[in-house]
């Protein structure tokens, strides 16, 4: 089972060895049986926050792996944790949604809102783009372009857009290509066709940006996951 929201990429392991590697996503690991953390000098054991930027390895057996957006609400809501075990009440099961993820983790959820026209209206551009299939170039969603599209200075976008979606508009796209590229490939296209429907300038381009936000490259994260959610 495989989540992957803008924010969230919450993926069911199994026989995890990650040997060590850094991301500037907090992680949080909810295993079901044998787990280790190793970061730096310190161990962990069981489920536990990694925050943004450390180095680590990790050991699971089997278990959930969620890394989160700092930039996100659900990611401010954790800013303040260090690298630490987590208590939790039960362990997730394997095939879990994601609300039920968010509440094992003690994260509020977001509350629902009307949006305002104006971001209904970029969200409306994005989902059309990325529907398609034939994603526009990024600097075709540079915040100047959209803020001056909406007849909005680019700061008061970009105020208005965090306090609407719960993520920054930068973020935003970029999780939304990388999620584009994991459709594509479920739908059968490879690597090199999934990265031109996402934008990217290649697969290797595609394959450095995603392991370089998640720890895994795009092949990895499918390995052992059936659905998209």
């Amino acid at each position: 089972m495989l989540h992957l929201t803008p924010g969230i990429f919450a993926s069911f392991v199994k026989d995890l060895n990650a040997a060590r590697h850094s991301h500037h996503l907090i992680q949080i690991n909810l295993p079901l049986s044998d787990c280790i953390a190793q970061i730096g000098d310190k161990t962990l054991f069981g489920p536990s926050v990694i925050a943004s930027g450390v180095e680590h390895s990790l050991k699971m057996t089997s278990g959930w792996v969620i890394l989160v957006e700092p930039k996100s609400l659900y990611g401010k809501q954790l800013q303040g944790n260090s690298c630490s075990a987590i208590k939790i009440n039960t362990a997730p099961k394997s095939n879990a949604k994601l609300a039920e993820l968010i509440r094992t983790v003690g994260l509020t959820e977001l509350p629902t809102m009307d949006l305002d026209p104006r971001i209904d209206c970029v969200l409306a551009q994005l989902d059309a783009c990325f529907n398609a299939q034939t994603c526009l170039k990024p600097n075709h969603f540079s915040a100047n372009t959209i803020a001056k599209s909406l007849y909005l200075s680019p700061s008061r976008f970009l105020h208005l857009f965090t306090e609407q979606v719960g993520i920054a508009w930068r973020p935003y796209v970029l999780w939304r290509r990388l999620i584009c590229s994991v459709a594509a490939i479920q739908q059968g296209n490879n690597l090199t066709q999934a990265a031109m429907l996402a934008g990217f300038a290649d697969s290797a381009h595609l394959s450095r940006t995603f392991k370089r936000q998640f720890g895994i490259t795009p092949t990895e994260a499918l390995k052992t996951q059936s659905t998209l959610d």
